[in-house]
């Protein structure tokens, strides 16, 4: 399985061929599935869960897809990343599925999220070890752009695409809308891809460890660079619709530009990151996106709240492709898989500690002070890739 020409030092490199299309396509259909569930507290709430319950069960989705990470980084190793990618589709699709049994708080609802998070774990670790070890150096930052505006179309429709189901057909329509939208994955992961000989098969040593990995300081500062970047952005994506509410403001509005403003910038900037450098894009991302955190609460209620979501949407784009494609440049063809695996693992985390370290801290000081004291951290990004041992490979 190749996404590119066969001569991997060519000067220029087919990215936009057939395999690659169609993996696009499918983290499309497989973030559409994610993002229709993100209604799925609307469900919780139905079934008489309190908040507390709802943020367990939602956050145990992500802490299940950051543990079982490193695991299917190994298997992309041994059996390749088109039956990882399988494996993931399958997890999804059952689970999709079987939201339909659920009625109320039961352990079966808590094993549902766990599988939940497992399939979709497959489904990143066996994806991004592909387009590292399959891409091109010269392309990564075109493909990871592109990327990029898959994974953010689909979040950016898909919430609304599920409010228009509800309303028709229900929260039943709604599982099998999710369901639906796995079938298409897997249809395009079948016509667009094919299995390819694993790295064992071709003689490699598969025993990769991770601990080595981490002891390589450039990678090690690049997760650290990563967790910022994540936490940073799940504040946005966890508390901006309470501090809309607290002042009487819409958060729709800020998604939909901050989302439309990432899709364009990723567009335009692939080939640009790989032209002037990943590492100096990086450092020019980081004020936008920690100045526009500072600014949510005293631009909320005014025009200038465009200026500050297109501000956001430019930082996340550029730092979402510019985070990947260096994660990328790590590591061995061998050690890819292994490498992705960790990196989108620690992304995942700062989804996590996005949302339950920003609570304790916003119930401490408040909503405002959540978002500017955050904007700061966020500037932390910038220092760690200025004077630490972030380099490209």
């Amino acid at each position: 399985m190749t996404l590119l020409s066969e001569n991997r030092n060519a000067t220029i490199d087919t990215l936009w061929n057939r395999p690659f299309a169609f993996l696009n396509l499918c983290c499309f259909l497989i973030f559409t599935n994610l993002g229709l569930l993100y209604l799925y507290p609307l469900a919780l709430d139905a079934m008489g869960n309190d908040k507390h319950a709802t943020g367990w069960i939602m956050g145990i989705f992500s802490i299940a897809a950051v543990l079982s990470r490193p695991f299917f980084g190994k298997l992309a190793i041994r059996k390749g990343e088109y039956w990882v990618i399988s494996l993931g589709l399958l997890l999804s699709f059952v689970a999709s599925l079987s939201y339909n049994l659920i009625t109320a708080f039961s352990p079966l609802l808590l094993f549902v999220r766990v599988v939940h998070g497992v399939g979709f774990s497959a489904f990143i670790a066996g994806s991004f070890s592909l387009l590292a070890r399959e891409v091109s150096p010269l392309k990564r930052g075109a493909a990871f752009s592109m990327v990029g505006v898959s994974i953010m179309a689909a979040i950016a429709l898909a919430p609304s695409i599920g409010e228009a189901v509800i309303s028709q057909y229900g929260f039943q329509g709604l599982y099998m809308a999710a369901a639906l939208s796995v079938i298409l994955a897997w249809v395009a992961l079948v016509i667009g891809l094919r299995p390819a000989p694993t790295l064992g098969q071709e003689g490699h040593h598969t025993g990769v460890r991770y601990l080595p990995l981490l002891k390589d300081r450039p990678f090690l500062f690049l997760l650290c660079s990563t967790l910022i970047f994540a936490h940073s952005q799940a504040i946005v994506a966890n508390f901006l619709a309470l501090i809309a509410a607290q002042n009487d403001a819409s958060s729709g509005r800020f998604f939909f530009v901050s989302y439309f403003t990432a899709i364009i910038i990723l567009i335009c900037v692939g080939r640009i990151i790989d032209r002037y450098g990943k590492l100096f894009l990086l450092c020019m991302a980081y004020p936008f996106l920690s100045l526009s955190i500072i600014l949510i609460p005293n631009t909320i209620q005014s025009l200038l709240f465009y200026i500050t979501a297109i501000l956001f949407g430019t930082g996340m784009g550029v730092l979402f492709a510019t985070h990947n494609a260096l994660a990328a440049s790590h590591g061995s063809m061998e050690e890819k898989p292994a490498v992705m695996s960790i990196f989108t693992a620690v992304y995942d985390t700062g989804f996590i500690t996005g949302a339950v370290v920003s609570g304790w801290l916003a119930s401490h000081i408040g909503l405002d002070m959540l978002f500017i004291s955050s904007g700061f951290f966020a500037f932390l990004g910038l220092i760690v890739a200025m004077f630490s041992h972030i380099k490209e490979i």
